[in-house]
């Protein structure tokens, strides 16, 4: 295998590897192994590779200039399992997708332009147009600033990453299903709303699996019996919807809080946060009547846009805010604040 340019990058809640978009294999085969080999895996400490041994921090980005109108940039997703030989591109890292604007910015993709930049991007997993604002400061992507983000040391500059009509990015439809309850074959005793908005989700009432919600990620992770009947659960979910993913669809376990609490599994655990387009998915799924999360959230707060409201999601390390603006039904768009840095360039020896 050949040395590979690689930039480490944090976006948001997640750690990930960024590379050119060409400079991966096209066969889907030959670019997994390559991916495997750069992460490390499969192994749980990913010793031999880049990867940080959590589904948060064994992500790559590939980037690279957009190839048809509508967008500057095109982007592709892969989530590297940590102990399995497995790449996955069924869905799309909301996190990491605001770092991608900075790569963008900084590589050379789209013209910087001071005190923002505006670009279009297209995510090549779920083929949604992601609009983002990015500051910047002497031709380059800012990272230094005032924006504070529960699950990130430090602070930073805001990176505003907004998807433009992104309901049934995966499925094809907001309901995937048509309905916004189900009760899934093996687990007619939950009532669930599978819902499609940047990524497809499987919403329960925590309540329902004997939890209250606001358990620690720690406690809930150091309980194998319950993640098992949470993975059944969601993979009951994938199959109602015919997929068949180790990453989606995601689940998400909501309860009262002060706006709506949430505990998310991503590759078989509970998250430490929560994925920022389940924030983008939770934050719509909140505003719908006839939802789980809808019932047991509190009202919106209103947004600054017509048509946009700001729903308060509440995750383990703290809060994030996503706004959603809609015509009726239709999900005009859903949008969160991120920050962003590079952490290191240099040259992966594979």
């Amino acid at each position: 295998m050949p040395d590979l340019p690689v930039v480490i990058m944090r976006g948001g809640t997640s750690k990930g590897v960024f590379v050119a978009l060409d400079a991966l294999p096209e066969d889907g085969a030959a670019r997994d192994r390559v991916l495997l080999r750069l992460m490390g895996s499969p192994d749980p400490m990913q010793l031999d590779g880049l990867g940080g041994t959590h589904s948060s921090t064994s992500k790559v980005m590939a980037v690279g200039p957009a190839a048809a109108a509508g967008a500057d940039v095109d982007y592709l997703f892969a989530q590297v399992a940590v102990d399995q030989p497995v790449v996955d591109y069924a869905g799309n890292c909301g996190n990491l997708t605001a770092a991608v604007a900075h790569y963008a910015v900084d590589h050379g993709l789209v013209e910087a332009v001071a005190p923002r930049t505006v670009l279009l991007m297209r995510n090549l997993n779920t083929d949604v147009i992601v609009r983002a604002t990015v500051e910047v400061a002497d031709g380059r992507a800012a990272f230094e600033g005032d924006t504070v983000i529960d699950g990130v040391p430090g602070s930073g500059a805001a990176l505003v990453t907004e998807y433009l009509d992104p309901a049934g990015s995966v499925t094809g439809a907001l309901f995937p299903t048509g309905a916004r309850t189900d009760r899934l074959d093996g687990f007619e005793h939950h009532e669930v709303s599978l819902v499609d908005v940047s990524s497809p989700y499987v919403f329960v009432a925590a309540a329902d699996l004997g939890l209250t919600g606001d358990e620690s990620t720690a406690a809930l992770n150091a309980r194998p019996e319950l993640l098992a009947e949470l993975e059944d659960l969601r993979r009951a979910g994938g199959r109602r919807i015919g997929i068949d993913s180790l990453a989606l669809p995601r689940l998400v376990l909501v309860s009262p809080g002060r706006h709506l609490r949430v505990l998310a599994t991503s590759m078989g655990k509970v998250h430490h946060a929560v994925p920022m387009t389940g924030a983008l998915c939770i934050g719509v799924a909140a505003v719908l009547d006839g939802t789980v999360a809808h019932r047991v959230a509190a009202s919106p707060m209103a947004g600054t846009a017509p048509g946009q409201v700001v729903v308060r999601i509440e995750h383990p390390k703290g809060a994030v805010e996503t706004t959603v603006t809609l015509d009726g039904d239709r999900v005009v768009a859903a949008g969160v604040i991120r920050t962003a840095r590079r952490l290191l360039s240099g040259t992966a020896h594979l």
